[in-house]
């Protein structure tokens, strides 16, 4: 797993082990509210039981929640995830987006007291670039969220070792061969993992939710399994939640962009896969306009980063897609536009 290409043919192997449906137009067959088919496809992959979500996000208490890792600045992959939520608080769905930050501290082996710095510092750039906390939106870290640490101990009773053997991201072997985290399951990263699953079910069971959607990138598909089955278990026992509980759990997946330099994917880890947030402008203009277009603009970095990374419109989506296939001069140009817009984006840090 560690030479894993997120190309095509790893995405139509992923859809079809698990059943997912393919986030296109010729595939998809709804729409998110007042979200068009085609820039939700632009915006995400693939889907578990997200037209569930959608049919049912009047009618029932619903929420879409997502979460980072903070174990340093934002990176183009962290922004996505960040714009992706404010996109659709734009468009009226409520969203949870929590920022990882006991993760990190256990996961990563960070310091707490670094750790606690950052996410005040994220959650005070979050909100500069739109997100809102009133009205139901949820903005806010593990640290602090004292009742997501009791509902961990409380469906921890229905996980057992063995649920944590199939689990790994599909980069796992990749960051350990590395040294960047446990190679194996050690109980500090099992620790993690049912945090992180408290955060999604803790919506069920303190927030009342029950149409809720996790969105992530395609690559931590694993961790939704995980959480749904864990969910199903506690509603069967009727402990925590009545046994008669009918909770719509889905979840709805991005792309993962590609690395810089050869890297599978864009990481805090590995500096040079990424751009960060706290670059300098010549070093973003260096690495974006240095990097070979791919011919397939669904495989092309930048154009991946546009996709995530702005408040393009379809149709300007559209235009950039074209180029990057077509037009080497007028892909240029929207790539120099791009790296102002980054720049000016990243001064809110």
């Amino acid at each position: 797993m560690a030479n894993i290409n997120f190309d095509r043919e790893y995405y139509k192997n992923l859809i079809a082990k698990h059943g997912y449906q393919e986030l296109n137009i010729s595939a998809i067959d709804f729409n998110l509210g007042d979200i068009n088919k085609d820039i939700l496809q632009r915006k995400w992959l693939c889907h578990s039981k997200g037209y569930i979500f959608a049919k049912e996000l009047l009618d029932k208490k619903s929420i879409v929640t997502t979460g980072i890792g903070i174990s340093g600045a934002p990176h183009m992959g962290t922004l996505g995830q960040i714009f992706n939520s404010i996109f659709l608080q734009n468009h009226g769905i409520n969203t949870q987006f929590v920022l990882g930050d006991l993760d990190a501290y256990n996961g990563k082996k960070l310091s707490l007291s670094y750790v606690k710095e950052l996410s005040e510092q994220y959650k005070s750039f979050i909100t500069k670039l739109g997100y809102s906390t009133t009205d139901g939106n949820i903005l806010r870290n593990q640290f602090d969220a004292s009742e997501v640490t009791r509902t961990m101990y409380l469906i921890a009773k229905f996980i057992e070792d063995k649920d944590f053997d199939n689990v790994e991201e599909d980069l796992h072997n990749f960051y350990s061969d590395k040294g960047k985290v446990d190679k194996d399951m050690s109980f500090r990263r099992k620790t993690s993992l049912t945090l992180m699953t408290a955060d999604f079910i803790d919506l069920v069971i303190n927030h009342s939710f029950t149409n809720v959607l996790v969105t992530l990138g395609v690559d931590e598909h694993k961790y939704v399994l995980f959480s749904e089955k864990i969910l199903e278990r506690v509603i069967e026992s009727g402990e925590i939640l009545p046994s008669d509980s009918i909770i719509n759990f889905g979840a709805m997946y991005t792309h993962i962009i590609r690395g810089f330099n050869n890297y599978p994917k864009m990481s805090k880890s590995f500096p040079d896969s990424s751009i960060n947030i706290e670059m300098k402008s010549d070093e973003i203009r260096n690495r974006i306009l240095n990097e070979r277009t791919n011919k397939i603009p669904e495989e092309d970095t930048v154009y991946q980063m546009m996709c995530l990374v702005s408040k393009f419109n379809s149709e300007e989506l559209s235009k950039r897609y074209i180029a990057c296939k077509e037009d080497k001069a007028l892909w240029m140009k929207y790539k120099n536009d791009y790296i102002e817009y980054l720049i000016d984006i990243f001064k809110l840090w």
